[in-house]
C-alpha cells in the first residue's frame, strides 16, 4: 500500500476533481510511502510517526508578524476602552437627564447628585479625548 503525506486540501481537491486519476496515480507512485501488505510493524511505525508529527505541530511567527499582531491587539484594546468610555458617558447622561427631570430646587440632594454626575461625565470625556489623541499620535485606529 502507498500512502501520500503532506498533501494540502487544495492539492487533494485538485487531484480528486480530475476526470482521470492519472495525476494522482503518478503522485502516489513518486511521493507515496510504501508499506508492504500485511506488514503490521511498518504500518504501526508509520502511524506512530504520523501521530507524533500531529502533536508537534506549532506555529512560528516572525518578529514582524509578532509586532503586527501585538499592534493589532493594542489597537483593539484601545478601541474597546474607547467604546467602554462612550457607553459609560451615555449611561451617565441618561442618569443626569433623569435627575434633572426630578429636580426643581437647586439646594437639594438631587442637585449634588447632578453635579457629581456632570463631573464624572467631564472626567470621562477628558479620558476619551486623551485616548483619541494617543491613537492619532501613534497612527492606530
Amino acid at each position: 500500500m502507498r500512502i501520500l503525506t503532506n498533501l494540502s486540501k487544495a492539492e487533494l481537491d485538485h487531484l480528486t476533481n480530475q476526470p482521470t486519476a492519472k495525476a494522482m496515480i503518478e503522485k502516489v507512485k513518486t511521493e507515496g510511502i510504501y508499506i508492504p501488505e500485511g506488514d503490521a510493524l511498518a504500518a504501526a511505525a508509520f502511524t506512530a510517526v504520523r501521530d507524533s508529527r500531529k502533536r508537534e505541530d506549532t506555529l512560528d511567527l516572525s518578529d514582524g508578524g509578532k509586532a503586527a499582531l501585538e499592534k493589532n491587539m493594542e489597537a483593539k484594546e484601545t478601541y474597546s476602552r474607547q467604546e467602554q468610555i462612550k457607553k459609560k458617558i451615555a449611561e451617565l447622561e441618561k442618569e443626569l437627564a433623569e435627575i434633572n427631570g426630578q429636580n426643581t430646587d437647586p439646594q437639594t440632594e438631587q442637585s449634588a447628585k447632578a453635579n457629581a454626575v456632570m463631573q464624572q461625565i467631564a472626567l470621562l470625556n477628558m479620558q476619551l479625548v486623551q485616548l483619541q489623541k494617543n491613537d492619532s499620535d501613534s497612527g492606530t485606529v
